[in-house]
């Protein structure tokens, strides 16, 4: 067998293997870190339509990724709708197109934020290498929402969920279960 192709085998096996992934932690959020975010405040229809994409991307085995929008209220973020962009996807990535986040960007209305993203993954939650790079969320402290199993469990269990703020370019921090649940109220 070529040489070559061996060694881009063995690349190939190691940049996709889930314990690979699972192996490149992320530090966690520190509680000065955590002081930056406020409550989010999620209308359980918001829930039920996230988990409901998830779901069913979950069915075709795929992952699915969807995008909360929200507007800033005094001393909270107040999810307003739920956006299932336009995305290519097979069971171990999505991929959404720039045109399509452009897209979204220009639909946002005044006071809107896209405040958070949140798809699935067949098995572990975690935020890979590529999860990193190809995040839709970019402005500071924004969140990455990973759901296991294909949402088939739902998501309404936080300590199930992996959960990821951006610190800054390409630098993530988890946050702890004990902090998602002070962050988020399903009302």
């Amino acid at each position: 067998m070529d040489k070559a192709k061996l060694i881009r085998d063995k690349a190939f096996e190691e940049s996709h293997a889930p314990t690979g992934w699972l192996g490149s932690s992320k530090p966690l959020m520190t509680a000065e870190e955590f002081s930056f975010l406020v409550p989010h405040l999620v209308p359980s229809d918001a829930v039920e339509e996230t988990e409901n994409f998830l779901r069913n991307a979950g069915a075709q085995d795929c992952e699915g990724a969807v995008l909360w929008i929200a507007e800033r209220e005094v001393d909270s973020f107040r999810v307003q709708r739920v956006i299932a962009p336009r995305q290519s996807a097979s069971r171990w990535h999505f991929d959404v197109p720039l045109e399509e986040r452009i897209r979204i960007a220009m639909t946002l209305r005044e006071k809107e934020v896209v405040l958070l993203q949140i798809h699935s993954h067949p098995e572990e939650a975690f935020h890979s290498p590529t999860d990193d790079r190809k995040a839709m969320v970019d402005r500071q402290w924004a969140l990455s929402i990973v759901v296991p199993n294909f949402c088939r469990d739902g998501m309404r269990d936080l300590n199930k969920l992996s959960a990821y703020a951006l610190r800054g370019p390409l630098d993530w921090v988890q946050l702890s279960s004990a902090q998602l649940q002070r962050l988020f109220v399903i009302q």
